[in-house]
C-alpha cells in the first residue's frame, strides 16, 4: 500500500535537479519572489539526486526536463520509486505539447517554462493542494481497506455459516465457514456469483419467503459426506432498503449439534431425577405395606404345626413379599435412597469372586472373557452392592446375544478430565483418578433412542414377563451413589460396552468384618412404639410383646410426648417412624435429647440410607431400621441398641 507523506511545514525543502547554476539561482530567485519560505538542495547527475532524495527528503522537487547524462523522465521514476506521492514539477526551456502530455501521463504534477517562471508560486501551491487532497484520499482508502480487512476476517473467523444473495438467487458474499460447509456437505466448494440454492442448507421455499420480507428459522439434520449426522439451525432473513425494499437474502447456518446433545442430555437428567423421587415415594409406600405382609405371614407360619398343608401357601406368601420387597430395593438404588455399607476393595477381586458365578449364569454358548489390569488401585463401594452391578450388566449382556457370543469384563485406571467434562456436561463431573471397570458384548447393539432410556427404571425392550426392566438402573444408582459414572457406548450391529468409573482411593483392601457374637434378642423392658400407620404399629407392638417387652403405643410424636411425660411408666426405648403427621421422629428425637437424653431411640422408615439425611428426617448417625424388616431383625436391633451396641447421637 502507498505510504502517506506527512504534510509539509515551513521550511518547504525543495530539491533542484537542474544543470545550469544560472537557472537554478533564477528559480530560487523567483520562489523568494513568491514569499516562499523554503530551504533547497541542487543536484545535476543521477547520483547527486537519489542521494538527495535519501539524505533531504525532500517535500517537492523542480526538475529540468533535459540534462546531460540524465533526463527528467528518469528522475520522475527515481522519485517516484522512493515517494509515489512526492510533487514532482517539470522545468524547462522549451517542452512541446506532446512531452507535456506524456509527463503529466508519467505522474509528473505539473510543468513550467523557464520563460515564465513568475507562475511557480501558484504551481507549487496547487501542486501542494493536490498532495493534500491525495494524501487525504490515501488515507480514508487505506482506513476503508483496514477496516474492510478486519471485517473480512470476523466474517471468516465466526463458526456461523453465512451467504448473502440477490433479489435474483446469485450469491454476492460469503464467508470462509459457508465455502467450507458446503465442501463438506456436498464435496463442491461454493463461490461468489453462484446460484444460493446451490448452498446445501439453503431451501428454495424459505429463500422465496425471505425475499417476500419475512424472516423465519427452522432447523435441519444433514448427513455429511463423511457419514456424520449434524444439525443446522438456519436463519432466512431478507435484505431491506428503505428506499428499494427487499434486495436480497442473508442466510446464516449455525451447528447446533453439540447443544441439542447437551439439551437432551440436561433433559433426561430432569426425568430420572423426577423418576427417582417417584420412585422413592413408591418404595416408601410399599415397603410400609410388605412389612404388614412379611410381619404377620410370619407369625402365621410359626402359629402353624409342622407338616400343616397351608405351610406351603404362607411361604409362597412370603416369597412373593420379599421379591416386592427386591423390586423395592432396586427402585431405591436407582433413585439413589438404599443404605450401603462400602470399604475399600480391590475390583479385581471382586470380578474374580464373581467368575464361577457369572459363567453359569452366560451358558455354555457364551464366552466370558477378563482383562484385568495389573495395578488398577482401589476403590471404596459396597461389596454385594459392586457385585451386583457388575452381574447386571453381565445378565444385560448375555440377554443381548441370544445366538451366542462372548462377554469381556475389563479393568483399568482412567484419568477424567476436561475431554470427559465437555463431553458430559450435564454432570457435575469431579476431575481425578478413575478404576475403570468396562463390560463389553458382541450383541445386536442398541440405535440410538434406545440408548437415551436404558437407565431408566421398568424402560426394556424384552418382551412381557422376560424382565422389570430395573436391571441397568440399579447399576445405575448404586454407582450413582457410591460417587461414580457409568457410560453406555452401542450401535446397532456393533455390541455395546459399559464403563463404569468409580474414584481410586489410596488406601489397602479392608477384610470381612468378624460376624458378632450372638446375643439373646428376649428382654423385659418397656418400649414405646411411635407409629402413624396401624397395620405397620400393630405389628412392631407384636413383634415386641412376642420377644417379651411391655409395649405403649403413640400414633405421632406428641401422643408419645404425652406418654413419657405421664407418671407411673417405665419406658426404656422407644421405636419411632421418621415420618408422621404432626411431630415426625427428627422433632421427637430433639424433644427427647432435652427431655430424656438417656433414652435410646430406633428409628423406623420406607426411605432408606442418604434419603432421610438428604430431606431432613433424621440426624446424621442416628440408628435407622428399614422397612420392611422381619419380626427377627427388629427383635436383635432393638436387644443390641438395650445393650449398649448402638449410641443415639442428638
Amino acid at each position: 500500500m502507498t505510504p502517506i507523506r506527512p504534510m509539509p511545514s515551513p521550511p518547504l525543502r525543495i530539491l533542484l535537479l537542474e544543470d545550469v547554476p544560472m537557472d537554478a539561482e533564477l528559480i530560487e530567485y523567483e520562489l523568494r519572489r513568491a514569499n516562499i519560505d523554503f530551504e533547497s538542495r541542487c543536484a545535476c547527475t543521477r547520483a547527486g539526486f537519489e542521494a538527495a532524495l535519501h539524505e533531504f527528503e525532500p517535500d517537492l522537487v523542480l526538475s529540468d526536463y533535459t540534462l546531460p547524462q540524465f533526463d527528467g523522465m528518469e528522475a520522475l521514476a527515481a522519485c517516484h520509486a522512493r515517494y509515489p506521492t512526492l510533487p514532482f514539477i517539470i522545468v524547462t526551456g522549451s517542452i512541446n505539447e506532446e512531452t507535456a502530455v506524456r509527463c503529466m501521463k508519467a505522474g509528473a504534477t505539473d510543468y513550467l517554462l523557464k520563460s515564465n517562471l513568475a507562475r511557480i508560486g501558484p504551481a507549487i501551491e496547487a501542486a501542494l493542494e493536490r498532495e493534500s487532497a491525495r494524501a487525504e484520499r490515501l488515507r480514508a482508502e487505506t482506513a476503508l481497506h483496514r477496516s474492510e480487512a478486519n471485517l473480512r476476517a470476523i466474517f471468516d473467523s465466526t463458526l456461523q455459516a453465512f451467504v448473502l444473495a440477490d433479489r435474483d438467487g446469485r450469491i454476492q458474499v460469503l464467508n470462509a465457514m459457508a465455502a467450507r460447509l458446503s465442501e463438506a456437505l456436498t464435496g463442491v466448494p461454493l463461490a461468489e456469483g453462484s446460484q444460493v440454492t446451490d448452498f446445501p442448507l439453503a431451501a428454495g421455499g424459505d429463500v422465496a419467503v425471505a425475499l417476500a420480507g419475512s424472516q423465519l428459522v427452522r432447523e435441519q439434520e444433514i448427513v455429511h459426506l463423511d457419514g456424520g449426522e449434524r444439525f443446522y439451525e438456519c436463519t432466512y432473513a431478507p435484505v431491506v432498503d428503505d428506499q428499494r425494499g427487499v434486495l436480497g437474502v442473508c442466510i446464516s447456518a449455525t451447528d447446533v449439534t453439540e447443544r441439542r446433545r447437551v439439551e437432551e442430555s440436561l433433559r433426561r437428567a430432569e426425568r430420572m431425577e423426577a423418576t427417582g423421587k417417584l420412585a422413592g415415594g413408591v418404595a416408601h409406600e410399599v415397603n410400609n405395606m410388605m412389612t404388614a405382609v412379611i410381619g404377620f405371614a410370619d407369625f402365621l407360619l410359626r402359629g402353624l404345626d409342622q407338616g400343616d398343608p397351608r405351610t406351603g401357601e404362607v411361604n409362597e406368601i412370603l416369597k412373593a413379599a420379599h421379591r416386592a420387597a427386591d423390586v423395592t430395593q432396586q427402585l431405591l438404588a436407582f433413585s439413589r435412597q438404599q443404605f450401603l455399607q462400602p470399604r475399600v476393595l480391590d475390583p479385581n477381586a471382586v470380578v474374580n469372586g464373581l467368575v464361577p458365578l457369572l459363567r453359569r449364569s452366560l451358558g455354555e454358548d457364551r464366552q466370558l472373557r477378563l482383562r484385568l489390569g495389573a495395578s488398577v488401585g482401589r476403590v471404596r463401594a459396597d461389596p454385594s452392592q459392586l457385585e451386583q452391578v457388575i452381574l447386571n450388566l453381565v445378565l444385560n449382556a448375555r440377554d443381548a446375544m441370544p445366538r451366542g457370543g462372548s462377554v469381556t469384563i475389563e479393568t483399568g485406571v482412567a484419568e477424567l478430565g476436561d475431554e470427559y467434562a465437555n463431553r458430559h456436561r450435564d454432570l457435575q463431573l469431579v476431575r481425578g483418578q478413575y478404576v475403570l471397570l468396562a463390560v463389553s458384548d458382541t450383541g445386536h447393539g442398541m440405535d440410538a433412542h434406545t440408548l437415551s432410556r436404558i437407565f431408566e427404571p421398568f424402560f426394556t425392550t424384552k418382551p412381557v414377563g422376560k424382565g422389570t426392566g430395573l436391571g441397568l438402573s440399579t447399576a445405575y444408582g448404586i454407582v450413582k451413589q457410591s460417587s461414580g459414572y457409568i457410560w453406555a457406548y452401542s450401535e446397532p450391529g456393533e455390541g455395546t460396552v459399559f464403563k463404569v468409573y468409580l474414584p481410586q482411593v489410596a488406601a489397602p483392601s479392608e477384610a470381612d468384618a468378624a460376624a458378632p457374637a450372638p446375643r439373646p434378642a428376649r428382654g423385659s423392658e418397656t418400649i414405646l412404639v411411635v407409629e402413624d400407620e396401624q397395620i405397620v404399629r400393630d405389628l412392631t407392638c407384636r413383634v415386641l410383646r412376642e420377644y417379651g417387652y411391655t409395649v405403649l403405643e403413640a400414633r405421632n410424636g406428641t401422643e408419645a410426648l404425652t406418654l413419657l411425660t405421664a407418671d407411673g411408666n417405665d419406658v426404656r426405648m422407644v421405636v419411632s417412624d421418621v415420618v408422621m403427621p404432626g411431630m415426625g421422629g427428627r422433632e421427637l428425637g430433639a424433644r427427647l435429647g432435652l427431655l430424656r437424653p438417656e433414652l435410646p431411640i430406633l428409628f423406623m422408615s420406607g426411605y432408606t440410607g442418604d434419603d432421610v439425611i438428604e430431606r431432613g428426617l433424621l440426624a446424621p448417625g442416628s440408628p435407622l431400621e428399614a422397612k420392611p424388616f422381619t419380626p427377627d431383625r427388629l427383635a436383635w436391633k432393638v436387644r443390641d441398641i438395650l445393650d449398649g451396641g448402638v449410641v443415639r447421637e442428638s
